[in-house]
């Protein structure tokens, strides 16, 4: 397994404690929605993810991509499932931070400090 899919196991993982622990009337639909942003979002969040882990982009530029992403904020598929609105910005919110700290975990750890 490649050190980007540990990633996707490790995100969707974490996506689905979220779920669960701070969406709980909306986990099932929580997991589908982040699946979703994560698998629109994967060849990009593959490329600096790569890019991440080989030194060529910060980690303050690693986390203004991911945050401007915006199949990660797709708010309206969110209300559509029935999430109120303030509830579906803080899920975006939620989805996007768990996306940046998986990928530093996975990527960061793994490099010698320099």
């Amino acid at each position: 397994m490649s050190q980007f899919d540990d990633f996707l196991a490790a995100a969707k993982a974490n996506l689905s404690v979220l779920g669960k622990d701070s969406f709980e009337g909306y986990s099932a639909d929580v997991k589908a929605m982040a699946q979703a942003a994560l698998d629109k979002a994967k060849a990009n969040l593959q490329l600096w993810t790569g890019q991440l882990a080989a030194g060529q982009l910060s980690e303050a530029e690693f986390k203004n991509l991911v945050q401007g992403e915006t199949d990660l904020t797709e708010i309206a598929g969110y209300t559509a499932a029935g999430i109120s609105q303030a509830d579906a910005q803080r899920l975006r919110d939620a989805v996007t931070v768990t996306v940046i700290n998986t990928a530093l975990d996975t990527f960061l750890k793994s490099r010698p400090p320099t």
